[in-house]
């Protein structure tokens, strides 16, 4: 999992694979009211910038057929640059 997280970050931080195709959008919490919770997606040790992490939770949150995703927590880890995210996922 690990290494899939760091070479999809590798892939989108090169431009060669684009979100801009992705159908997951990100919500906010007043938004998610009424959506229907489908999962949770945890990330750790990811690195890159917020906006590229933010990039991943988008493509992940796509490849499982959310419509939404909602990042609850993102914390850089002791490492700069380096982060642990997670993120509900709405159908």
């Amino acid at each position: 999992m690990k290494r899939s997280l760091a070479l999809t970050s590798l892939l989108l931080s090169a431009g060669l694979i684009s979100t801009s195709a992705q159908s997951a959008e990100e919500v906010n919490a007043d938004r998610a009211t009424g959506l229907n919770e489908i999962g949770l997606i945890s990330v750790n040790d990811i690195s890159g910038t917020p906006q590229e992490i933010e990039k991943v939770i988008a493509y992940k949150a796509d490849e499982q057929g959310a419509a939404y995703y909602r990042i609850i927590q993102m914390h850089e880890n002791h490492r700069p640059d380096n982060w642990r995210v997670q993120a509900i996922i709405y159908s």
